[in-house]
């Protein structure tokens, strides 16, 4: 049997066609159909991994961004103590960061006598301000205003409100730094719980002088649970180390009573038993930084399945995010495919030994012709043909065997013809090669000269046409390195205010007309560069004192004289100066001249401060 096996090449093909499909076929359904349960739980996984990160991030974006404002603070942290005690300048301030900070809800101050003048916007975008009577600890009034804060309209009153009271005022008082609060219901709605990062203002006695305070609200993080939510039935939960459902896009979760419900409230749901399995979890993992866990639990009666991990609101204290959904909700599909896929193997493996079996009479049939011909003719029957009626390979073969012996002298005639044509297409070619490497030269110059460009766009900022900040210390490292020179610090003055009052378009054209201004009081080899927003910086070599006085009272007169027009306004723009002379190995020059552009701001702007020294011993 074997060795009729080993001359029926048709039986062969067919066998191993037959034993590939089955040794491939099997072992894959069989591993799918092992595999399938740990492969569903992975997938749960990741789709809740997924989820659990958007969520972090989105926490991320709504908390850094409070604390952003008070790290804006100390660039005006001289003039807040002045602010607060003026109304007026205090609502421009609460308004301004309020309107360049959207995920705060409130900010507002509240001072040693217990009022509080705060400004928020509620879900219909409508601005609110909040503001005690007289200043002081007693009735809360509640106005509609506008967008900076100022008008409105009294809608609600509460009976007394004194801020010191408050957790948030008093957890300021035990920090010098921002510090969140425990959950704690609005002053006007009792029912809108809020976390409030808080800070107290000092004087420059360091006497308290008030607190700061930035709501969030939670409602803003329930809808970015909501959104998060894997499906339909699912729960996404922020729970804090008390317990206490912080916000959930699950409503039974809601706050009853102005206060946060606990995870072991009846209305708690689902969440109760898991969060027994969560702490035992935590607790098991206690030497771990980042304890993350996919937790499979029943309730009443029903397969679940859950995510958690940790977010840290503070260095001290962290809060949970919990994900958990009906088993049902996700793995209805995975379940249907994967019993398709089996039929479907199943399906494959008759398909491959049906067709496998046709194939390959189709195959040997014409073999089994041509090879009874091919005999015969070597038997010298010359006037023999093969009769194969197809137009495949096969039918071609079929036709060069039947001309074969006729044509071979032809086909030696075509064999030179092809050599000659050859010839002519390698000449052909290299010519082609040298063209083709003249384009290629041609090309790469062009590409020279655009990278060239592209270097100098790297180097100019695209608003003003001048140098870039880092374009400009590059150049002033080379140049102060290897020669004396000087350096100015140049700030607008009252950019923000310009800015406030005309719009950023008329701020762009200021800033580029000062720039234009700047450059016409310069020497040949002095350069300037925009180093920030309104913050210049002017490298200058080769001067004394003397000459670098007389560059910036030039600066002076010829901003003075050259005011922006903007339609039918003239605006003249003024800029303090801070000035230092540079050698080579004297450090913190940016320091020092910095310092001076301070100085040239606390004793009234518009004016250059110079120092001369030759070392760093100004630095404070």
């Amino acid at each position: 049997m074997l060795s009729q096996l080993s001359k029926n090449l048709g039986l062969r093909i067919q066998l191993i066609l037959t034993l590939l499909v089955l040794l491939t076929a099997i072992p894959i359904g069989l591993l799918w159909y092992h595999s399938s349960e740990q492969v569903r739980l992975q997938t749960i996984e990741r789709l809740y991994h997924h989820s659990s990160e958007t969520i972090y991030h989105q926490l991320d974006n709504f908390f850094s961004e409070a604390r952003s404002v008070y790290q804006h603070q100390q660039r005006i942290e001289a003039n807040l103590p002045t602010i607060v005690q003026d109304r007026d300048e205090l609502i421009a301030y609460l308004a301004n960061v309020l309107n360049h900070h959207f995920t705060i809800d409130y900010f507002y101050f509240a001072n040693n006598d217990g009022g509080l003048l705060s400004l928020g916007q509620d879900w219909d975008k409508h601005f609110i301000r909040l503001e005690s009577e007289n200043g002081v600890a007693g009735p809360l009034t509640s106005y509609q205003t506008l967008y900076n804060g100022k008008g409105g309209v009294a809608t609600s009153t509460t009976d007394h409100f004194d801020a010191r009271t408050r957790e948030w005022y008093q957890r300021a008082l035990t920090s010098d730094k921002p510090i969140w609060s425990d959950l704690y219901p609005g002053a006007i709605d009792q029912n809108q719980l809020g976390i409030t990062l808080s800070k107290a203002l000092r004087d420059e006695n360091n006497q308290i002088v008030g607190v700061w305070g930035l709501d969030i609200t939670l409602t803003s993080v329930v809808n970015e649970l909501i959104k998060a939510k894997p499906s339909e039935n699912s729960t996404v939960a922020l729970v804090n180390e008390d317990g206490q459902i912080v916000a959930s896009s699950n409503p039974l979760h809601r706050p009853q009573e102005g206060q946060p419900i606990t995870v072991n409230s009846p209305q708690s749901d689902a969440l109760g038993p898991l969060w027994q399995q969560i702490r035992l979890h935590v607790q098991q993992k206690h030497n771990e930084l980042h304890v993350e866990s996919t937790l499979p639990f029943t309730y009443q009666g029903q397969d679940w399945v859950s995510y958690h991990t940790d977010y840290p609101l503070s260095a001290k204290r962290n809060m949970r995010i919990v994900l958990y959904s009906p088993l049902s909700d996700l793995t209805p599909g995975f379940l249907q495919a994967k019993h398709y896929a089996i039929i479907i193997t199943v399906l494959m493996i008759a398909l491959a030994t049906y067709y496998g079996s046709l194939g390959t009479r189709y195959i040997l049939t014409p073999i089994r012709q041509l090879t009874k011909i091919a005999e015969e003719i070597s038997q010298g029957k010359w006037d023999k043909k093969i009769t194969v009626d197809r137009d495949d390979e096969v039918g071609q073969l079929e036709k060069s065997f039947n001309k074969m012996t006729t044509h071979i002298e032809s086909t030696i005639r075509q064999l030179d013809q092809q050599q000659q044509e050859t010839k002519r297409l390698n000449t052909l070619l290299e010519e082609q090669n040298l063209q083709l490497e003249e384009r290629v030269r041609a090309r790469t110059e062009e590409l020279s000269i655009a990278n060239r460009q592209l270097r100098e766009l790297a180097y100019i900022d695209p608003l003003t046409g001048i140098a870039n900040r880092r374009h400009f210390w590059e150049q002033f490292e080379q140049s102060s390195k290897d020669a004396d020179g000087w350096l100015l610090i140049l700030d607008i003055d009252n950019f923000k205010q310009l800015n406030d009052h005309f719009g950023h378009v008329t701020g762009d054209l200021a800033l580029q007309h000062f720039a234009k201004c700047c450059q016409n009081s310069l020497a040949d080899g002095d350069y300037i560069g925009r180093i920030g927003g309104e913050e210049f910086a002017i490298w200058s070599e080769g001067r004394n004192a003397e000459q670098v006085r007389q560059l910036t009272d030039q600066i002076f007169e010829g901003l003075e004289k050259s005011p922006l027009k903007v339609q039918d306004t003239s605006i003249v723009i003024t800029t303090s100066i801070g000035a230092t002379r540079c050698v080579p190995g004297k450090l913190s020059c940016y320091a020092i001249a910095d310092r001076m552009l301070y100085k040239a701001k606390q004793t009234g702007k518009s004016k250059a401060v110079i120092d001369t020294q030759l070392h760093s011993n100004n630095l404070v």
